[in-house]
């Protein structure tokens, strides 16, 4: 489990989960209206995959496990406990069937104060309540919501474990083949950097990212350490907990495209509405354009955090290249090489 951007939807959007809000309530704000009513709330359930997804790392992985495809939107809090909260948008999640099923399914634990105890990847570092034991592949909880979170979600099962494993001995592998093609093929590098990033069990890398100097040669081999540290210099996922961005028009780059019909009336422009939840995960991503020494318009295959995009940029110049710019993406696009 790593820390996911909750990106803020559209006012249109908004309004549209207030109004069925309205009818959850209207109908006695029982569990079973509400989830009567979002079985046949086809337009606000279109507005919530879609931002959903744009959130989701690689091919739309499942928010839980880092494995699977998030083919489910789960109630983070289950509608039986909070019918309310059916239409809220910081109450979902994008989840694989199997962990919206069959593990987590209406699970809520709470501690005596009525808090919460599962980790929200939107709200918080699971980092802070879980760390990943990368030779084993499986997760010790450092905090009691940490071990709920364990326990609910099923993280340590069996196939999770192997496929940890397995990750992590081919993000070694590809780490040290990352780090040998920076020099001379830089663009190829980047492609494999993206087809790390978008690989099942991101969490892995994530947490490699994260080992201690004095312990990394320990557990990813003194081969792999050289590739480590530049890969957390130029593609470590840098998140940080503060106020959630607001889509205010086409210039904020994580704005969802409110292009989707409700049932009542056609979409209205892309200003933006505040969500409820004030602790989201924010990160802008950014690529780069520039001109080979041969006079090739070139452009960077895999998104920057803005210091890591900052290096790549004085590599390129010191390597002979020209016109080069750091450009502001959306998650999973990149620029267009500018010829």
């Amino acid at each position: 489990m790593i820390p996911l951007q909750r990106v803020d939807i559209s006012a249109h959007a908004q309004s549209l989960l207030t109004r069925w809000t309205q009818r959850v309530e209207s109908a006695g704000a029982t569990g079973q209206a509400a989830r009567e009513l979002w079985g046949d709330a086809k337009a606000p359930k279109k507005h919530v995959r879609s931002a959903l997804e744009s959130m989701a790392r690689g091919a739309v992985r499942c928010m839980y496990c880092d494995d699977s495809r998030g083919t489910d939107i789960d109630h983070f809090e289950p509608l039986e406990r909070a019918p309310l909260r059916a239409f809220v948008w910081v109450n979902h999640l994008l989840a694989c069937s199997f962990c919206n099923s069959n593990t987590k399914n209406r699970k809520y634990p709470v501690d005596a104060k009525g808090d919460c105890l599962l980790v929200d990847p939107t709200a918080e570092d699971p980092a802070d309540h879980l760390t990943l034991r990368l030779s084993v592949g499986t997760y010790d909880p450092l905090s009691p919501k940490g071990e709920e979170t364990i326990r609910v979600f099923g993280l340590n099962r069996s196939e999770l474990v192997k496929g940890r494993v397995d990750a992590f001995v081919r993000a070694c592998s590809i780490l040290r083949d990352w780090h040998g093609l920076r020099q001379n093929a830089p663009s190829e590098a980047d492609r494999v950097a993206q087809a790390l990033l978008d690989s099942p069990f991101i969490d892995v890398v994530h947490a490699m990212t994260r080992l201690k100097p004095s312990v990394a040669a320990i557990v990813v081999g003194q081969a792999t350490v050289p590739a480590l540290d530049a890969w957390r210099a130029a593609h470590s996922l840098s998140f940080r907990v503060g106020q959630p961005r607001v889509c205010g028009g086409a210039a904020d780059a994580d704005c969802i495209d409110d292009t989707l019909a409700d049932d009542d009336h056609s979409c209205q422009g892309r200003a933006g509405g505040r969500s409820n939840d004030e602790r989201v995960i924010t990160m802008q991503n950014y690529g780069l354009t520039w001109t080979d020494p041969t006079g090739t318009p070139c452009s960077s295959a895999v998104a920057y955090d803005e210091p890591s995009a900052q290096d790549r940029k004085a590599a390129l110049e010191s390597g002979g290249c020209t016109s080069v710019e750091i450009v502001a993406v959306r998650p999973g696009e990149l620029p267009e090489p500018r010829g």
